[in-house]
């Protein structure tokens, strides 16, 4: 994502920002129609984690300590190379077959990594195909604990708990590790998961979903703790101590999908929203390659600059996650995920 978008944005709120942005609004069917959702955000004290989700939550924290121990993008090719290693033969441990999508850039040689779940059987037509995603690169100057290292966590974990799970015939879920989305590549033909939509839609796939893990471990109780581009501030909560499920309004139906999902699964505050891209922040990640190419698609996150301190900063740094509220996000996704495998 693109800290020096956020800033410029950021200088633009109130008396320029407000007026624009509820002019868009309007004109996509009002505020309303963006911000109204299926079923209710869970409120109260969290219920105390599994044994299962404690598992999870020591998994996810030994993943993010692994690859965020420091900056690794196509500035430090070594050190990307590292983490995409440590990805494929995590994934490949588990029993998946990984798929590379290798393409030079920069005079680097670097990879998307993807696993593929499906019924083991022939289907005849093209299956319905549900894509869920996150980049493992970091943003320069940082080792990216939080961007983006927790949704690769969540990527590799989704690999394991969905490993045994055999779809409907004629359905597919790739699970796929994205490079290159951060700062210069983003919204570029070089950004991996451009070129792996692509791939896509060149082949004729038929994909239903997109869904983009982003950002997804930072939570805070206190009032204020969250922020919003307006008129987005006065709809939502000030306390940044839920999950956003986000699109834009072409992205609407499957928004409300995936939450409805999510709310009628896990014990965890939600929020969501469809609306137009203009507003920032709605289109910062992977998922934007895909509405590129006409797919539906959306980004689950915890606000990112909206709500993280250290974003894009060399204090993004696996301390700073909070793992056992990651692993109750990162549980209510893979039940998201059977849900939609099988719609």
């Amino acid at each position: 994502m693109m800290r020096r978008l956020f800033r410029r944005f950021g200088k633009m709120r109130g008396a320029v920002m407000a007026p624009l942005l509820g002019a868009v609004a309007l004109a996509g069917g009002g505020v309303g129609y963006m911000t109204a959702m299926p079923g209710q955000s869970f409120r109260g004290p969290l219920p105390p984690l599994t044994a299962e989700e404690e598992q999870l939550a020591r998994r996810l924290r030994a993943h993010v300590e692994k690859i965020a121990r420091e900056e690794h993008n196509t500035t430090t090719p070594g050190q990307l190379e590292d983490v995409a290693r440590y990805i494929e033969s995590t994934l490949a441990g588990l029993g998946h077959t990984v798929k590379q999508q290798m393409f030079s850039v920069d005079g680097n040689r670097v990879r998307n990594l993807e696993v593929s779940i499906r019924h083991p059987g022939p289907t005849g037509a093209k299956p319905r195909v549900l894509v869920v995603g996150a980049h493992y690169d970091s943003a320069q100057g940082t080792p990216g604990a939080n961007d983006n290292a927790t949704g690769s966590a969540a990527v590799i974990e989704l690999a394991r708990a969905l490993k045994q799970m055999a779809p409907p015939p004629g359905q597919e879920v790739k699970l796929v590790l994205f490079v290159n989305e951060e700062p210069p590549y983003f919204k570029t033909a070089q950004m991996g998961s451009f070129l792996h939509a692509r791939d896509l839609y060149t082949r004729g796939e038929n994909v239903a979903a997109m869904i983009s893990l982003e950002t997804i471990g930072y939570y805070s109780d206190d009032k204020g703790s969250q922020q919003y581009p307006p008129p987005l501030d006065a709809l939502y909560p000030d306390a940044g101590n839920f999950i956003a499920f986000v699109g834009d309004l072409a992205s609407r139906e499957l928004v409300h999908e995936t939450l409805a999902s999510f709310r009628r699964h896990a014990r965890f505050p939600s929020e969501g929203l469809a609306a137009p891209a203009s507003i920032p922040g709605v289109d910062w990640s992977d998922h934007w390659a895909y509405r590129e190419h006409g797919f539906p698609a959306l980004m689950v996150t915890d606000t990112a600059p909206y709500r993280y301190p250290h974003y894009h900063s060399a204090q993004d740094t696996p301390d700073k996650v909070d793992y056992e509220r990651l692993a109750r996000v990162v549980k209510g996704i893979e039940l998201v995920v059977r849900d939609l495998a099988v719609r």
